[in-house]
């Protein structure tokens, strides 16, 4: 697995090289981080994670077994990535969060020159480093919008740049045009991962915006699953912010997995080829394929992550238009509030398919949801933040 351009490798022993990264991490804002590499075994690798406090420079350590897993405090992570992500956001000691990486290479120390990176990894650093002094982030990627959920018609490059200090996105035409072409406040934003179902490609994501009691909805598509997954990372930094986790020693993540299994339909329906769509809080992630009735559906999903925000689901049954310029027609709909659901046990049930305006069902659905929340324990030891994970 890629290590990122900042997690610098080399042995635990004192030399020049440290001892010079040390001090670069001495004179730096609270909160700078450096990642390096401390040593090899046999299914294990284990990293040094150095952290500048207010009064020192605190190390932890990072191991990433063969499985691909890196564990740090009790907790695994896929990536290098989203140990340092998630501790942007949270405390990883004494109220700091981590900031800016050292990604310059060390300079020559007496003598003998030392290399510390690759040509390649000197160009990324020197990317990543006119990123950070310009706090923000950048590049081309494709969008459809609108005010209803899903968005169809064609999607369209534009060229995106995130600001950090504003919390706003911007894009434009060109990247070397100069006026922007539209502008979102991530503040007033909602991000959800998009389902490859949706639209039947990978790299896909969404920002939901509530604007004066107003929905819009902007799905965006990188040329990657990874690049998709950066992208959605930073602007969920940017959004609609959760309780603040500095000054909580309780914090929760959610999930949710959904299986459409079966449904019935009224038999003066005249529908003949069928599909659903899924909603979390009123922004479609998700798509069955299109079945002619009668027909039994067994199709699954995952949605990890769940924004605090996030109070519901939904499932829409829709009857496919038999021609292209008429739009397809919903039958019905279920909607489940998340806190109705027992924690952590499957909710297998038949669901009335209502519309508005009518009390009349216009059929049912047969779901299997099952909805989960973990407490993670916030513990102080030592100087140290220690996890322990409660249900």
């Amino acid at each position: 697995m890629r290590i990122p351009t900042w997690a610098k490798c080399g042995s635990m022993t004192p030399s020049p090289e440290k001892r010079s990264w040390t001090y670069s991490l001495t004179v730096r804002h609270i909160g700078s981080f450096l990642v390096r590499l401390s040593s090899v075994e046999k299914s294990e690798r284990h990293y040094s994670l150095s952290v500048k406090t207010r009064d020192k420079v605190q190390r932890f350590r990072i191991t990433r077994y063969d499985t691909g897993y890196y564990i740090f405090g009790g907790r695994p992570f896929s990536s290098m990535d989203d140990v340092v992500d998630r501790y942007r956001s949270e405390v990883i000691i004494d109220g700091i969060t981590l900031g800016a990486p050292i990604i310059q290479t060390v300079r020559p120390v007496g003598r003998q020159a030392m290399t510390v990176t690759s040509p390649r990894d000197r160009t990324n650093s020197i990317i990543l480093t006119q990123a950070h002094r310009q706090g923000e982030k950048t590049g081309l990627l494709l969008l459809r919008k609108g005010k209803k959920s899903p968005v169809y018609g064609k999607w369209k490059e534009f060229y995106f740049v995130i600001k950090y200090g504003e919390q706003k996105l911007l894009y434009y035409e060109r990247e070397d045009s100069h006026k922007a072409k539209g502008l979102l406040d991530l503040r007033q934003c909602q991000t959800f991962a998009v389902d490859p179902t949706l639209y039947g490609r990978n790299g896909v994501f969404m920002v939901m915006l509530k604007y004066l009691n107003e929905l819009s909805f902007y799905y965006f598509a990188a040329q990657t699953e990874e690049l998709a997954q950066v992208w959605l990372r930073v602007m969920k930094r940017h959004t609609l912010k959760t309780p603040d986790t500095t000054k909580t020693e309780v914090q929760q993540i959610r999930s949710l997995s959904l299986s459409i299994r079966d449904n019935k339909l009224a038999k003066s329906s005249g529908h003949s080829n069928v599909y659903c769509l899924v909603f979390l809080d009123g922004a479609a992630l998700a798509k069955t394929i299109l079945m002619q009735v009668p027909c039994i559906f067994d199709e699954s999903y995952l949605f990890q992550d769940l924004l605090l925000s996030t109070t519901s689901f939904s499932v829409e049954l829709l009857s496919a238009s038999k021609r292209a310029y008429i739009k397809d027609s919903s039958i019905g709909r279920v909607t489940i509030q998340l806190s109705d659901m027992p924690n952590g046990q499957d909710d297998d049930k038949w669901h009335h398919l209502m519309t508005k305006g009518s009390r009349t069902a216009q059929g049912s659905l047969k779901l299997v949801a099952n909805f989960k929340v973990f407490y993670i324990t916030l513990i102080m030891f030592h100087r140290t933040t220690c996890y322990c994970q409660t249900i």
